[in-house]
């Protein structure tokens, strides 16, 4: 006869719906788009059900690829009359946070709900309806809308951080400028269930209250592959790699690189990355004279090509939260120059071991020029940072940060089935 005892019971990871959530994310080409993309396509071959949400007015689909299964919706209804009307009442509200320092609070908060009212309610009807395990909001905008949605069931609610914290939640440039959203976002943050941060100093920065909350969970690093490092070209080549904004500090590059360029007339340094300052960059490297041996690049879908070919990566950002050029780099066996006061860069690059942190103090484009000249004189120097740099990123493997990804979101627990 056959055997009519039950199946054995067979357990495994919980495979969970998730929902990740960022404001913008048609055609963005950022490094928070890139990490949400790649953490959500990871989590979808592990068998988790994943779905993307963004409020945003562009139609297009993300920069960079979806796995097969993982789906992107745009919460923003296509209504284009009223996507011009809310351009120009966007302009409106920046000009009036712009020229005034103090808005009356009760226009302040007119303003505030005008923007974000929207992306809230139409997240909390989504969640209603679609009822997610866990829902992951990337970055501030997100984060408030997620808090303030109210879906009508127990959602696990997860934000995630992109930057250093001091920047994200004090800083008026970044974000919204205006000061009840800037207090809304911290005062928020007690209705998440877990504050996920890139490094451990980043969670101290955190109020008791809410430090419990706070778990480390870093960006993943694609090891390079041996037999890459081996033919690296590590020709006279300088890069850099970033949006081309405030924050990143070109025109100190270039300025550093005026400076020395004369001494090293076969070296050349490429800026890659697009942004708000290309035609001032564009400018005042013509203005030095360094044509031909300082180019801005644009962006570029190969930049481990570049990171294989060039000697030094020059990072002189003003702060970081975990900067991917830099762990990229080093995974690439390249050595890194950056400042000693930017946060994620002095994490990730050790002084004298994968590269040089550059002292704040004095003149920081002579402290800047004087380092790169330093490791471009010296090539014996430059290949003993550079073949420290992939051990130094071992920690963060994709394997190793989606599986802190399971645990905080709760699929290490077991199921079992028959």
């Amino acid at each position: 006869m056959p055997d009519a005892s039950p199946a054995p019971a067979v357990s495994g990871p919980r495979r969970l719906k998730l929902c990740f959530v960022i404001e913008k994310l048609a055609d963005r080409s950022g490094g928070a788009e890139r990490v949400l993309i790649e953490t959500a396509n990871a989590l979808a071959d592990r068998g988790h059900q994943v779905e993307l949400l963004s409020h945003e007015f562009r139609g297009k689909p993300p920069f960079y690829p979806l796995r097969f299964g993982v789906v992107h919706t745009n919460l923003r209804p296509p209504r284009v009359n009223r996507r011009r009307i809310r351009r120009h009442f966007d302009a409106l509200r920046e000009s009036l946070h712009t020229r005034f320092k103090v808005v009356p609070a009760p226009l302040d908060r007119l303003l505030w709900l005008s923007k974000n009212g929207g992306f809230w309610r139409r997240l909390e009807r989504h969640l209603a309806a679609n009822r997610p395990d866990a829902v992951i909001a990337f970055m501030p905008p997100a984060i408030t809308a997620l808090a303030l949605a109210e879906p009508g069931y127990p959602v696990r609610r997860l934000a995630s951080m992109h930057n250093a914290p001091e920047q994200d939640f004090h800083n008026p440039a970044r974000w919204d400028p205006s000061p009840l959203d800037r207090k809304r976002r911290l005062a928020l943050m007690p209705r998440m269930d877990r504050i996920l941060v890139l490094l451990p100093e980043y969670r101290d920065w955190y109020p008791p209250a809410l430090r419990g909350k706070a778990v480390v969970m870093p960006n993943a690093v694609t090891p390079v592959a041996p037999s890459l490092l081996k033919r690296a070209g590590r020709g006279p080549l300088v890069i850099s790699v970033g949006r081309l904004a405030t924050v990143k500090r070109h025109e100190l590059l270039i300025d550093a690189w005026a400076r020395i360029g004369a001494e090293f007339p076969d070296w050349e340094l490429r800026i890659f990355g697009t942004g708000p300052l290309e035609a001032a960059l564009k400018a005042r490297i013509e203005q030095a004279g360094l044509g031909g041996k300082v180019r801005l690049m644009g962006h570029t879908q190969h930049i481990m090509k570049q990171y294989l070919a060039a000697s030094l990566l020059a990072h002189p950002a003003e702060f970081e939260g975990f900067p991917l050029a830099v762990t990229e780099a080093l995974a690439a066996g390249l050595p890194v120059v950056g400042f000693e006061d930017c946060s994620g860069v002095n994490r990730l690059v050790r002084d004298g071991e994968n590269g040089l942190l550059v002292p704040a103090a004095g003149d920081r484009t002579e402290n800047f020029a004087a380092a790169l000249a330093g490791l471009m004189r010296d090539e014996t120097r430059r290949r003993s940072l550079g073949a420290a740099g992939p051990a130094s990123m071992m920690d963060y493997t994709p394997d190793k940060v989606i599986d802190l990804w399971e645990d905080v979101l709760g699929a290490q627990q077991t199921e079992t089935g028959t």
